[in-house]
């Protein structure tokens, strides 16, 4: 029976193990007036360590330090990186060492100004849902969330080497215990920093671990996994300063060939160099849509519906009946200003689609929305 329990425990033991390898190993070896202290990195991407003595006896560096930082390669084995060397022949020795370590070589220089793509479709416009810092999940965070629906593409925002993809979730909620459960795709540039992609679909990653994928590649596929409040994307780029994790405002290119930052709650054209030529929507007017009518598409009842216009929200009553009938619009808003007064009285021919009246955000920095009712008789 005790020969039964050991080999059960040394199973989980051995499992454990395997399930928490680490990127990077630091060992070391005996040398004639010392030790020498090497590095492995096991990933396609360079890691910063971090060696940390806590004691030290009758040993020291060159520098005499008890801290000390290195880069190593991607895919490197016994890199040297430290030599501790005996300071009295005739006294014994003896360390006490651990390491921290993070992705990226913090030697690089951030490129502040790269024009990153827009993450969605050359010629799509999407609407920001929150920006850098805003006030539902991002304060103190920069990042930006693009409106996109569930089974919308997303395309890489820079080139870069893909270290992690999680795509095996199909659970998302509006709190934080979801978090663990969103599907991503992490990307490491050229410049030491890390874009992030979170949200997606299961099994939503078009590419994998190890890739090497190009600016303004299909990538992946938008859902709303892990901790939403509905479907979007989460886009974010950090860099690693000193172990620890900073978020960077970062900036896109426009159709116009402009470098901008996005802001809550406006939405923005996706220009993808060396795509065609898109048609713009011109600004709104609201005249272009007064006394419009087409066709209802319904049979036997009436509705409101809404479509996006640049970053309006426009509302139409579709009347299916076979009678003119006359309405009420009611409206609760949040950082939204009608462009009619409400609540607002029409009336709408049989058989009949119409234009009533549009919504634009109040306050660029903040969240909106709005809640609809109406009465009809």
């Amino acid at each position: 029976m005790k020969n039964i329990l050991f080999l059960v425990l040394f199973i989980i033991l051995n499992s454990l193990g395997l399930a928490q390898q680490k990127p990077i190993n630091i060992y070391y070896e005996k040398s004639n007036d010392g030790f020498d202290f090497f590095a492995s990195n096991k990933e396609q991407v360079p890691y910063t360590v971090k060696i940390n003595f806590q004691q030290l006896e009758n040993l020291s560096s060159d520098s005499g330090e008890k801290s000390f930082i290195r880069t190593i390669p991607a895919q490197s084995s016994s890199v040297k990186v430290l030599e501790m060397r005996r300071i009295k022949e005739e006294k014994g020795t003896s360390f006490d060492f651990n390491f921290l370590f993070t992705i990226g070589d913090a030697s690089l220089i951030v490129d502040e100004n790269y024009p990153y793509l827009l993450p969605y479709k050359h010629g799509k416009r999407v609407r920001v849902g929150q920006g850098n810092n805003g006030a539902g999940t991002h304060k103190g965070i920069n990042a930006i969330d693009f409106n996109l629906e569930v089974g919308d593409s997303i395309y890489a925002a820079r080139a870069g080497l893909v270290t992690e993809v999680k795509q095996d979730s199909d659970i998302g909620g509006n709190a934080p215990k979801y978090e663990p459960y969103g599907n991503f795709i992490k990307v490491y540039h050229d410049d030491g920093t890390l874009g992030s992609y979170v949200h997606l679909v299961k099994n939503g990653s078009l590419v994998k671990k190890g890739d090497q994928i190009t600016e303004g590649q299909l990538i992946g596929i938008s859902g709303n996994t892990g901790w939403s409040s509905g479907p979007h994307l989460h886009f974010m780029v950090t860099q690693n300063r000193d172990f620890q994790n900073f978020t960077l405002p970062i900036k896109f290119l426009n159709y116009e060939d402009e470098l901008f930052i996005p802001i809550e709650s406006k939405s923005y054209y996706a220009f993808h160099p060396g795509k065609p030529d898109f048609e713009v929507e011109d600004e709104f007017q609201e005249a272009a849509f007064e006394g419009k009518m087409e066709p209802s598409s319904l049979k036997g009842k009436i509705e409101f519906d809404t479509k996006e216009y640049g970053d309006y929200v426009l509302i139409y009553v579709d009347n299916g009946m076979n009678a003119e009938m006359n309405g009420v619009l009611k409206l609760q808003l949040k950082n939204l200003i009608s462009t009619k007064n409400l609540p607002y009285k029409f009336t709408v021919p049989p058989r009949t689609r119409m234009y009533l009246l549009a919504l634009s955000p109040d306050d660029n920095a903040s969240s909106f929305g709005y809640q609809l009712s109406g009465e009809f008789k």
